[in-house]
């Protein structure tokens, strides 16, 4: 059995990053700001609720 290895073409398209539609392209930037900053707001979130949580056990 040979061993073949792939085309380059097809190793550019499965490796891209995964990209909006059609309707949002050249909005990407912008959109995955938001992103980053509602996934920050998520952590900051998620950290008060386990502090609190923490403080809770440690003064109960």
């Amino acid at each position: 059995m040979k061993l073949r290895l792939a085309p380059s073409n097809l190793a550019t398209r499965l490796h891209r990053p995964l990209r909006f539609g059609s309707r949002w392209r050249g909005h990407e930037l912008p959109l995955r700001l938001c992103q980053l900053i509602l996934l920050a707001l998520l952590a900051v979130t998620v950290a008060r609720l386990v502090g609190q949580g923490i403080a809770r056990i440690l003064a109960g």
